[in-house]
């Protein structure tokens, strides 16, 4: 599974690599691709997801899941930190923070955990996403831009798309407004419930084009890079191994410690964090880098190294998680 997840998003963003060198994607309209996504297609999809597979009675069992989301984020932050000024040249140091803290939470481990766990996998997934998208939107854009000639401003941060979609679809559901028909699907539309179905279908097909639009501008970005020589140096190599070896055994560690102090948690979900802590720099870091002013071209190749290298580290911790009983 996760080898067949892996080659699908290579092919895709070899479309997109394509499209750069045959002129379909330029440089400004790959710029404008990535803005749509970070403030229309990924709020959309965080919107729909939540709403269609959570209720209350889940948000009130797993109310740390989110939590673990958070403390995958703040692994590779930990790590990041401890990497960036033995690696990294001042100026490429926030970058490198960034794609060790930013794994790839929903678009590749999505399917893995479905078809490992089940409905309880999806769950989680899209439950740990409340709080790895807080400190996204909030530590991690923020140090991405603390070198950047305008930096972000905290106020615009909070009011951003990404947050504001994860904040009111979790508001909906813990204010017990009746989504079965028009978000899940369950039972026959009538009335208000139409339109409300309407709505919601549209941004779901607005949704839907975040997965291949973030690799297709991967892919563009990567032709660029390549036509300025694509070299894994330090600061990518150390990135490299910080998003997929160093990240994931801290979190790992973490957690068999935490349960050893008799923490309660469920199976489940420990172990997807786990496996989460462990995936390649998520596919929307470029377009996040070109934002707010982080480098582009360490991105890139970040991206691309990491998730061909995930291909044998995401086997080796998903064995090593069983080892030690997680």
């Amino acid at each position: 599974m996760i080898l067949q997840v892996s080659v699908q998003m290579f092919l895709v963003i070899l479309v997109g690599w394509l499209a750069r060198k045959r002129g379909y994607l330029t440089g400004e309209s790959t710029s404008a691709l990535g803005r749509l996504i970070i403030d229309v297609t990924f709020p959309a999809l965080i919107f729909v997801q939540v709403l269609r597979t959570m209720d209350i009675a889940v948000l009130r069992a797993q109310w740390y899941v989110p939590l673990l989301g958070a403390g995958f984020i703040l692994a590779g932050q930990a790590v990041g930190s401890m990497l960036a000024p033995v690696f990294a040249p001042k100026a490429q140091r926030p970058t490198l923070l960034f794609l060790v803290a930013l794994t790839n939470w929903v678009f590749l481990p999505l399917p893995i955990c479905q078809a490992l766990f089940g409905e309880a996998g999806m769950q989680a997934v899209l439950l740990m996403n409340v709080g790895a998208q807080a400190l996204l939107w909030t530590l991690c854009v923020w140090r991405l831009g603390a070198h950047a000639a305008e930096k972000p401003h905290p106020l615009r941060l909070l009011l951003n798309p990404g947050l504001l979609a994860t904040a009111a679809s979790v508001a909906l559901i813990l204010a017990g407004v009746p989504t079965d028909v028009w978000a899940k699907g369950i039972g026959q539309p009538v009335g208000a419930q139409i339109v409300a179905k309407t709505l919601f279908d549209a941004l779901h097909m607005v949704a839907t084009l975040t997965v291949p639009l973030s690799m297709l501008v991967t892919g563009s970005q990567l032709a660029d890079a390549a036509a300025r020589g694509l070299h894994l140096q330090r600061p990518a190599l150390a990135a490299v191994g910080g998003r997929l070896v160093l990240t994931p055994l801290l979190m790992t560690l973490a957690l068999v410690l935490a349960k050893q102090a008799g923490a309660d948690m469920a199976a489940i979900p420990v172990h997807v964090a786990c496996l989460i802590a462990g995936m390649p720099a998520a596919v929307s870091c470029g377009s996040f880098c070109e934002r707010y002013g982080g480098d582009v071209n360490l991105a890139t190749q970040v991206v691309f190294a990491s998730t061909l290298a995930g291909l044998a580290t995401v086997p080796l911790l998903e064995g090593l998680l069983h080892l030690v009983g997680i």
